[in-house]
């Protein structure tokens, strides 16, 4: 198996980072009874929020027979909910609960999200629920409220540098690897953006390589290039830049910024959260990090270098901080 399969996390013990979140589960799946039925994780791609779950479903010893996985891009609909409804009546078949988890639920239509919130208010006692996602903010407002108040919510955070380097050395010293050379999990580090599941896929896309060159050229094939990401950024809101400018700019940079155009989207997001908040408003700023909230996951490719393009023309009135 991968190492991020192998190396998955299967108890709280087990957990990296995020402490409050890790400490707060202890506490309720700790109790002797009225424990949670509903649970709703959010955060980043790759940070922790389905390995959660899957930590759950160990620490209540939940069987494979008794757990039910759901990928909500492909099982949205209304038929999905109504037939879980029905299965959530019976009994589990070698476990006290029977699990169901419901991955990228910001996806589930209104009508299926509204037969869903019917079963998170009062689950049967031998029933958990996991939601989780990456775009919380997809949800109807008035549902997103609904789904907090029913479930225990965990917002999990990206890990820090220094603790992507730790789970980089255990598991390195798990796979009983010795002279790893230190630049490169120090690139992997700081190439993941704070994932600890892009971290292990990139530590499993060189740890058998032999030449640190082959190594460095492998990871920048696989990920984002950091620097070509801030490149971009600064172009975007540099006001000094307009239009057919800006683009001829943004074109030429378009080629370097490589990687999945989900993860680019998310760097481009996280740097202008920043930008955001640390600056004066600006409507200029605004227009142009909207232009980057709806997901790149069907469009791909295409739709970064289209909201690229709009953000040449996006109002440039007020001055943008860069």
């Amino acid at each position: 198996m991968t190492l991020n399969v192998d190396y998955r996390p299967m108890s709280l013990d087990e957990m990296m980072g995020n402490e409050p979140v890790v400490e707060s589960l202890r506490s309720v799946l700790g109790r002797d009874k009225d424990i949670p039925g509903s649970y709703f994780f959010t955060g980043l791609p790759g940070c922790g929020k389905t390995t959660l779950a899957y930590v759950i479903k160990e620490e209540l010893s939940i069987s494979d027979m008794d757990f039910y996985e759901f990928n909500s891009a492909n099982t949205r609909g209304i038929d999905t909910i109504r037939d879980i409804n029905s299965s959530v009546k019976t009994a589990p078949m070698n476990s006290d609960k029977k699990m169901y988890l419901l991955d990228e639920c910001h996806q589930i239509t209104g009508a299926a999200m509204e037969a869903l919130l019917k079963m998170l208010e009062d689950p049967p006692k031998h029933v958990i629920f996991a939601l989780c996602t990456s775009e919380p903010e997809k949800i109807k407002t008035n549902t997103l409220k609904a789904v907090r108040r029913r479930c225990h919510e965990a917002h999990v955070l990206a890990l820090r540098r220094g603790q992507i380097i730790n789970l980089l050395k255990d598991v390195l010293e798990g796979e009983e690897v010795v002279d790893f050379p230190k630049a490169i999990t120090t690139k992997i580090a700081t190439s993941c953006w704070g994932s600890p599941g892009q971290a292990l896929s990139l530590l499993d896309s060189v740890i058998d390589m032999g030449d640190i060159e082959q190594m460095e050229e492998a990871i920048e094939n696989l990920v984002v290039s950091e620097k070509s990401v801030t490149e971009l950024c600064r172009i975007l809101i540099d006001i000094r830049l307009t239009g057919s400018s800006k683009w001829e700019q943004i074109r030429k940079l378009l080629p370097k910024v490589t990687g999945d155009p989900e993860s680019i989207r998310y760097a481009i997001c996280t740097y202008l959260q920043k930008v955001i908040v640390d600056k004066p408003m600006s409507p200029g700023l605004l227009s142009i990090a909207s232009l980057f909230t709806d997901s790149f996951m069907y469009t791909g490719r295409l739709g970064l270098v289209l909201a690229c393009a709009l953000a040449c023309s996006a109002s440039q009135e007020d001055d943008i901080p860069f």
